[in-house]
């Protein structure tokens, strides 16, 4: 169990120094974790319902509506109310908040690019099949 011990605490630092690099090479920014993870599903999947919002996040109606009145404040996001059901709340990206998605996108691609640059092409693809196992694996035990 020592050897298992060492590979997940080996694993775990590794995690937490690319997590710390990648927030210091971030953009100042105002964006909390939770904001930019709302805007991210914004960006990739276009409007959604805040309960999809609260659900994909894994917090309440109420969290996710804390996250979504920030952004609204921030001029990033605007929320409308379905004419079918009036108790459905859209959200969808305002004009500003796609811009500073497109910039945001910009900036972790270079940041990426500089993660992946001590790898060979080979390397890089190995890398993502591992992580991409790792990732359906995690998900199949939710």
């Amino acid at each position: 169990m020592a050897d298992d011990e060492q590979v997940l605490d080996r694993l775990d630092a590794i995690f937490s120094r690319i997590g710390r690099l990648a927030r210091r090479r971030m953009p100042d920014d105002t964006l909390t974790f939770g904001q930019f993870a709302v805007l991210r599903m914004l960006f990739h999947d276009g409007p959604l319902a805040m309960g999809a919002i609260a659900e994909h996040l894994g917090i309440s109606l109420a969290g996710a509506t804390g996250i979504i009145d920030r952004l609204v404040i921030q001029g990033v996001v605007e929320r409308t109310r379905s004419r079918e059901d009036r108790r459905v709340v859209w959200v969808d990206l305002s004009p500003d908040g796609q811009k500073r998605m497109e910039h945001l996108k910009d900036d972790r691609h270079q940041q990426m690019q500089q993660l992946l640059q001590p790898l060979s092409p080979d390397e890089v693809e190995t890398l993502l099949r591992l992580l991409e196992r790792i990732a359906e694996g995690a998900e199949a035990d939710q």
